[in-house]
């Protein structure tokens, strides 16, 4: 037998053996079963300008993930854990974000399919009911939809989102300083940018966006009795190679500050995106404030968001709306809380809408 493969393959064996050795004097990893639930029944009146648009006065709407987690400290001090979230109703990405990560003193690097840095670092205005930052408006008052009818796109504000993302879900490979005097910055690379939350195949199409880049900054500390909580992130993309659906470069940004103290939390934040001649070229922002003391938390928030629509259209998309909430923890992993909303949406294509709604929450972790 060759001398030099016999050498390399003993040195394999013995590795192996090493490892193997490492592997058992580490605690095995376990995976634990947690996740939430999101449950809401809303009362609605809405009035639209679109014609045959007639909308329930009810809406109960429901939201959940099972998450299975697990993690194993190894002996040379570095933490191996793995996350997948399996939605807990049927959906296109029926598991969305899922990766493993690596922990330690370097940080923390993340291997797999979740939302870039600085979605995960975001701070946005107080809230202590229904997310209406995160979609939620829409789903209780709908946005018109006039241009969609006309086959020409969709009402672009709906979303009421000051964390725009290049990528949601895709294949990604991620890092996390150590938080350094409260700072702590975030880098996200993606190689295939296809916005489908499939989070699977990172083969890049010449159809689809590739080389994605995100990086995103975050602070939080306290000052005699005074708590700071701020973010920074910014977004790109290029233009596919072979450009069939009109995909535009990309760029998108985000912050967020709150100052906390006394239960009292005052901030906002703002969102981002720039596109040459896109629809979603626009921005969104939101302030707000909140008190908390003991089992109760209320809050008001202000949203607004304007964005291009139709780039053939000298007008933009406009959204507002304002929430208020109160809430109350019934326990550990269980809260309650009643939101008072009303949005309006003015369409650039002169059809407008607005509504109003309570909407009465109950949110479970387990």
């Amino acid at each position: 037998m060759n001398r030099k493969l016999l050498l390399g393959t003993t040195a394999l064996v013995a590795g192996g053996v090493v490892a193997a050795d490492m592997a058992e004097a580490a605690d095995p990893l376990r995976l634990e079963i947690r996740g939430f639930r999101n449950e809401a029944f809303g009362i609605v009146a809405v009035e639209s300008d679109v014609q045959d648009e007639n909308f329930n006065n009810t809406n109960h709407f429901s939201d959940g993930e099972v998450q299975f987690r697990g993690s194993t400290t190894l002996d040379n001090g570095i933490q191996v854990g793995v996350r997948v979230e399996l939605e807990a109703f049927s959906a296109g990405d029926q598991v969305d974000e899922n990766y493993v990560f690596l922990e330690g003193g370097f940080g923390r690097l993340q291997l797999g399919s979740d939302d870039p840095a600085p979605y995960i670092q975001a701070v946005v205005a107080p809230n202590v009911g229904a997310p209406v930052n995160s979609g939620w408006i829409s789903d209780f008052i709908p946005v018109p939809g006039s241009e969609e009818d006309a086959g020409t796109g969709e009402f672009e504000t709906g979303n009421f989102s000051t964390t725009p993302e290049i990528s949601a879900d895709d294949n990604m490979v991620t890092y996390f300083s150590p938080r350094f005097a409260g700072f702590q910055l975030g880098v996200s690379y993606i190689p295939d940018v296809q916005d489908d939350g499939d989070g699977q195949n990172s083969t890049a199409d010449d159809d689809d966006r590739h080389h994605g880049i995100a990086a995103g900054l975050n602070f939080t500390n306290s000052f005699n009795g005074i708590d700071l909580s701020a973010a920074g992130g910014i977004q790109y993309v290029d233009e596919p190679d072979e450009n069939d659906d009109n995909l535009e470069e990309s760029t998108q940004y985000n912050f967020g500050l709150n100052v906390g103290f006394g239960g009292f939390t005052v901030g906002g934040s703002v969102g981002i995106i720039d596109e040459d001649d896109a629809s979603d070229d626009g921005y969104t922002f939101d302030v707000g404030a909140s008190y908390e003391t003991g089992p109760w938390g209320v809050s008001a928030t202000f949203l607004m968001g304007e964005y291009e629509g139709s780039a053939d259209n000298n007008d933009e998309d406009e959204s507002m709306a304002i929430a208020g909430a109160v809430s109350y923890v019934l326990g550990p992993g269980v809260t309650t809380s009643f939101t008072g909303l009303y949005a309006e949406y003015d369409d650039e294509a002169g059809e407008d809408g607005e509504g109003v709604a309570g909407i009465l929450r109950l949110r479970v972790d387990f």
